[in-house]
Protein backbone atom coordinates (compact mmCIF):
# COMPACT_ATOMS: atom_id res chain seq x y z
CA UNK A 1 0.00 0.00 0.00
CA UNK A 2 1.38 3.40 -0.98
CA UNK A 3 1.11 5.80 1.94
CA UNK A 4 3.06 8.75 0.59
CA UNK A 5 0.78 11.17 -1.30
CA UNK A 6 3.62 12.55 -3.49
CA UNK A 7 4.61 9.06 -4.61
CA UNK A 8 1.01 8.33 -5.48
CA UNK A 9 0.82 11.48 -7.63
CA UNK A 10 4.04 10.58 -9.45
CA UNK A 11 2.77 7.07 -10.18
CA UNK A 12 -0.53 8.52 -11.38
CA UNK A 13 1.30 10.87 -13.77
CA UNK A 14 3.50 8.07 -15.11
CA UNK A 15 0.47 5.86 -15.77
CA UNK A 16 -1.26 8.75 -17.52
CA UNK A 17 1.77 9.32 -19.79
CA UNK A 18 2.04 5.61 -20.61
CA UNK A 19 -1.67 5.40 -21.48
CA UNK A 20 -1.36 8.59 -23.54
CA UNK A 21 1.58 7.16 -25.48
CA UNK A 22 -0.30 3.89 -26.06
CA UNK A 23 -3.37 5.80 -27.31
CA UNK A 24 -1.22 7.88 -29.61
CA UNK A 25 0.41 4.82 -31.16
CA UNK A 26 -2.98 3.19 -31.68
CA UNK A 27 -4.56 6.26 -33.30
CA UNK A 28 -1.59 7.41 -35.40
CA UNK A 29 0.64 4.39 -36.17
CA UNK A 30 2.45 6.28 -38.93
CA UNK A 31 4.20 8.32 -36.23
CA UNK A 32 5.53 5.32 -34.33
CA UNK A 33 8.79 5.58 -32.44
CA UNK A 34 11.15 2.92 -33.74
CA UNK A 35 14.51 1.81 -32.46
CA UNK A 36 17.25 1.96 -35.06
CA UNK A 37 18.96 -1.13 -33.67
CA UNK A 38 18.21 -2.85 -30.40
CA UNK A 39 20.93 -4.92 -28.80
CA UNK A 40 20.42 -7.13 -25.80
CA UNK A 41 21.99 -5.07 -23.06
CA UNK A 42 19.82 -6.01 -20.09
CA UNK A 43 17.40 -3.12 -20.02
CA UNK A 44 19.51 -0.19 -21.17
CA UNK A 45 17.50 0.06 -24.38
CA UNK A 46 18.40 1.42 -27.81
CA UNK A 47 21.08 4.06 -28.07
CA UNK A 48 19.38 6.01 -30.85
CA UNK A 49 15.74 6.46 -31.84
CA UNK A 50 14.18 7.27 -35.19
CA UNK A 51 10.87 9.13 -35.46
CA UNK A 52 9.13 8.13 -38.66
CA UNK A 53 7.54 11.01 -40.65
CA UNK A 54 9.10 13.61 -38.37
CA UNK A 55 10.44 16.82 -39.93
CA UNK A 56 13.76 16.52 -38.06
CA UNK A 57 14.35 12.99 -39.33
CA UNK A 58 16.83 12.92 -42.21
CA UNK A 59 16.69 9.14 -42.54
CA UNK A 60 13.95 7.26 -44.27
CA UNK A 61 12.76 3.84 -43.12
CA UNK A 62 13.85 0.74 -45.00
CA UNK A 63 11.83 0.10 -48.16
CA UNK A 64 9.33 -2.76 -47.99
CA UNK A 65 10.68 -6.13 -49.12
CA UNK A 66 10.05 -7.31 -52.65
CA UNK A 67 7.15 -9.68 -53.25
CA UNK A 68 9.28 -12.35 -54.94
CA UNK A 69 11.06 -13.45 -51.74
CA UNK A 70 10.70 -17.16 -50.98
CA UNK A 71 10.44 -18.27 -47.39
CA UNK A 72 12.08 -21.67 -47.17
CA UNK A 73 12.07 -22.23 -43.41
CA UNK A 74 10.91 -20.38 -40.34
CA UNK A 75 14.12 -21.34 -38.56
CA UNK A 76 17.25 -19.38 -39.45
CA UNK A 77 20.48 -20.85 -40.76
CA UNK A 78 22.68 -21.28 -37.71
CA UNK A 79 26.07 -20.56 -39.19
CA UNK A 80 25.37 -17.08 -40.55
CA UNK A 81 23.59 -15.49 -37.58
CA UNK A 82 25.25 -13.55 -34.78
CA UNK A 83 24.75 -14.98 -31.33
CA UNK A 84 26.00 -14.75 -27.80
CA UNK A 85 26.60 -17.53 -25.32
CA UNK A 86 25.38 -17.53 -21.75
CA UNK A 87 24.72 -19.97 -18.95
CA UNK A 88 21.24 -20.64 -17.63
CA UNK A 89 19.30 -23.20 -15.60
CA UNK A 90 17.37 -25.56 -17.88
CA UNK A 91 14.54 -27.85 -16.87
CA UNK A 92 12.13 -29.93 -18.93
CA UNK A 93 8.35 -30.22 -19.00
CA UNK A 94 5.69 -32.31 -20.68
CA UNK A 95 2.07 -31.77 -21.62
CA UNK A 96 0.57 -33.23 -18.46
CA UNK A 97 -2.25 -31.19 -16.91
CA UNK A 98 -0.41 -31.15 -13.58
CA UNK A 99 2.45 -29.24 -15.25
CA UNK A 100 0.30 -26.79 -17.21
CA UNK A 101 -2.57 -24.38 -16.66
CA UNK A 102 -5.30 -26.71 -17.89
CA UNK A 103 -4.70 -26.62 -21.66
CA UNK A 104 -1.77 -29.05 -21.90
CA UNK A 105 -1.15 -28.93 -25.65
CA UNK A 106 -1.41 -25.15 -26.08
CA UNK A 107 1.41 -22.78 -25.19
CA UNK A 108 0.97 -19.33 -23.66
CA UNK A 109 0.56 -17.60 -27.04
CA UNK A 110 -1.73 -20.26 -28.53
CA UNK A 111 0.91 -22.33 -30.32
CA UNK A 112 0.61 -26.12 -30.25
CA UNK A 113 3.52 -27.75 -28.43
CA UNK A 114 6.23 -29.44 -30.51
CA UNK A 115 9.75 -30.73 -30.15
CA UNK A 116 11.90 -27.63 -30.32
CA UNK A 117 9.67 -25.40 -28.20
CA UNK A 118 11.04 -23.75 -25.06
CA UNK A 119 9.25 -21.88 -22.31
CA UNK A 120 11.07 -18.93 -20.73
CA UNK A 121 10.38 -15.57 -19.12
CA UNK A 122 13.93 -14.34 -19.71
CA UNK A 123 13.66 -14.08 -23.51
CA UNK A 124 11.05 -12.64 -25.83
CA UNK A 125 8.71 -14.69 -28.00
CA UNK A 126 10.39 -16.19 -31.04
CA UNK A 127 13.96 -15.98 -29.72
CA UNK A 128 16.07 -18.75 -31.25
CA UNK A 129 18.28 -20.76 -28.91
CA UNK A 130 20.70 -23.66 -29.27
CA UNK A 131 21.86 -26.05 -26.56
CA UNK A 132 25.04 -27.32 -28.26
CA UNK A 133 26.39 -29.53 -25.47
CA UNK A 134 23.23 -31.66 -25.38
CA UNK A 135 21.38 -31.23 -28.69
CA UNK A 136 24.09 -30.16 -31.16
CA UNK A 137 22.80 -27.82 -33.90
CA UNK A 138 19.11 -28.27 -33.02
CA UNK A 139 17.46 -24.84 -33.08
CA UNK A 140 14.88 -24.22 -30.35
CA UNK A 141 12.35 -21.39 -30.28
CA UNK A 142 10.87 -19.54 -27.30
CA UNK A 143 7.11 -19.91 -27.76
CA UNK A 144 5.85 -20.45 -24.21
CA UNK A 145 6.00 -18.79 -20.80
CA UNK A 146 6.84 -20.26 -17.42
CA UNK A 147 5.31 -19.54 -14.04
CA UNK A 148 6.20 -15.95 -13.13
CA UNK A 149 8.29 -17.05 -10.13
CA UNK A 150 10.89 -18.47 -12.56
CA UNK A 151 12.64 -15.69 -14.43
CA UNK A 152 16.15 -16.54 -15.61
CA UNK A 153 15.71 -20.15 -16.77
CA UNK A 154 14.43 -22.14 -19.70
CA UNK A 155 12.03 -25.09 -19.78
CA UNK A 156 12.43 -27.48 -22.74
CA UNK A 157 9.25 -29.22 -23.89
CA UNK A 158 9.59 -33.00 -24.19
CA UNK A 159 6.96 -35.51 -25.29
CA UNK A 160 8.07 -38.25 -22.88
CA UNK A 161 7.78 -37.95 -19.11
CA UNK A 162 10.74 -40.28 -18.51
CA UNK A 163 13.02 -38.09 -20.67
CA UNK A 164 11.83 -34.94 -18.90
CA UNK A 165 12.33 -36.49 -15.47
CA UNK A 166 15.80 -37.80 -16.31
CA UNK A 167 16.74 -34.37 -17.68
CA UNK A 168 16.12 -32.81 -14.25
CA UNK A 169 17.57 -29.34 -13.76
CA UNK A 170 20.90 -28.49 -15.37
CA UNK A 171 23.03 -25.37 -15.46
CA UNK A 172 23.97 -25.30 -19.14
CA UNK A 173 25.57 -23.18 -21.83
CA UNK A 174 23.19 -21.88 -24.51
CA UNK A 175 23.56 -19.84 -27.68
CA UNK A 176 21.04 -17.03 -28.04
CA UNK A 177 20.66 -15.84 -31.63
CA UNK A 178 20.09 -12.14 -32.22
Amino acid sequence: MIKNYKTLLIIKKILFLVSLLFSFTQIMPQHMVLAKEVEVDYGRGPSELIFINHPDNNQSPDPPPENNIKIISSLPENESLPYYETYITATAYTSRESETDGSPYLAAWGDHVFWGMIASNAFSKGTKIQIPDYFGNKMFSILDRMNERYYYRIDVWMDDLNNATSWGAKYIKIRVYK
